[in-house]
């Protein structure tokens, strides 16, 4: 009888580690894709300078919440996992995305590691990538409302090149 109830008290526990590891209670959250206004070869990448410029390079991270949220912090980890930039942005900066409770957020990539949000997705251009990356960037999120926190770290790794060209 005594493990009957040991188990029931548990479940609850469990349960609630589940839904965070889903990326929320209800496993609405989800980081969809993580592209480059920059590609090479058809893959993304980051570039510090395009034609001697650094125009910075937008990342568009494509994500899925229900509900409404507060705001989402963008941190860009290298290699390591060391925190190299980060930004808050508010719910409201978010722009719809293709289906119903989908999102894009815009954001301009400086070689200073400055992130700035944009109120458009530009256009993907292809550019010649000038000798091997410098590093590796990955973009993780942490969505926020009112009364939780959801950490979603992305799997693609955008590799960083000090010059491009057109």
């Amino acid at each position: 009888m005594k493990k009957v109830i040991l188990a029931a008290l548990a479940t609850p526990v469990v349960l609630a580690s589940c839904g965070t590891a889903l990326g929320g209670s209800d496993g609405s959250e989800k980081l969809l894709s993580v592209t480059t206004s920059h590609t090479s070869a058809g893959a993304p990448v980051l570039c510090n300078a395009v034609g001697g410029v650094d125009s910075g390079t937008q990342i568009v991270i494509g994500l899925a919440a229900g509900g409404t949220i507060q705001n989402v912090r963008v941190n860009l980890k290298d290699e390591a996992g060391k925190i190299v930039s980060t930004t808050d942005v508010a719910g409201n900066y978010l722009l719809k995305g293709d289906k119903d409770g989908e999102y894009k957020l815009p954001l301009t990539r400086r070689s200073t590691g400055a992130l700035t949000v944009n109120s458009a997705v530009n256009t993907v251009a292809a550019v010649t990538v000038g000798g091997a990356p410098i590093q590796t960037l990955k973009t993780d999120i942490v969505i926020n409302r009112t009364r939780s926190a959801v950490p979603l770290a992305s799997t693609v790794a955008l590799p960083v090149y000090a010059t491009c060209t057109l």
